[in-house]
């Protein structure tokens, strides 16, 4: 009848053990859960981000800029949808987007072909992300890398495109920025 009776001792112990082994291993295994959930939050911004820069420089590209190009009205529809192109993708993709935290610039810019001496326009489409982070312990460390301590982690992203415009032997009017 003692053979038992140590068995069952035994168990209890066993027990015990699991649980003080469960909670060594248990701050560690969940911070490294919620770090990777953090990341992968913070890279499908990023992802999101570099897709809607693109698309919006591709929207772009696709207007034939000129002088009458710059009348206020035409040139305000331009950049209202081109800035609506970068919008409807964050609020897409970015989890938790909010416009109030993106940042944006669409500049238009002449340069020549060093081959044959024309001018054509390049679209230069760049933007700035404060993605918020979620996780407390976590943020403590991203949210130093960007420089500001601001529960935001700074993402940017920027793309140019040339738009085939009809060679122009010199440049028209610089166009405003939007």
């Amino acid at each position: 009848m003692t053979a038992p009776r140590r068995l069952r001792s035994g168990r209890g112990r066993a027990r015990g053990q699991s649980l003080a082994e469960f909670a060594l291993v248990a701050p560690i295994f969940f911070l490294l859960v919620f770090t990777v959930i953090q990341l992968g939050i913070v890279l499908a911004a990023q992802n999101g981000l570099v897709d809607g820069v693109r698309s919006a420089a591709r929207r772009a590209a696709t207007y034939r800029v000129n002088e009458a190009s710059f009348d206020s009205t035409v040139w305000s529809s331009i950049c209202t949808t081109i800035e609506d192109e970068i919008s409807a993708r964050l609020s897409d993709r970015v989890i938790g987007y909010s416009p109030a935290n993106l940042d944006r610039t669409i500049t238009y810019e002449w340069e020549q072909n060093p081959e044959s001496g024309d001018y054509f326009l390049v679209a230069h489409v760049s933007a700035t992300y404060h993605n918020p982070l979620y996780v407390p312990l976590i943020a403590a460390f991203l949210d130093r890398s960007d420089g500001v301590v601001d529960d935001q982690l700074t993402l940017t992203a920027s793309e140019q495109m040339r738009i085939e415009n009809p060679a122009l032997d010199t440049p028209v009017s610089t166009a405003p920025p939007c």
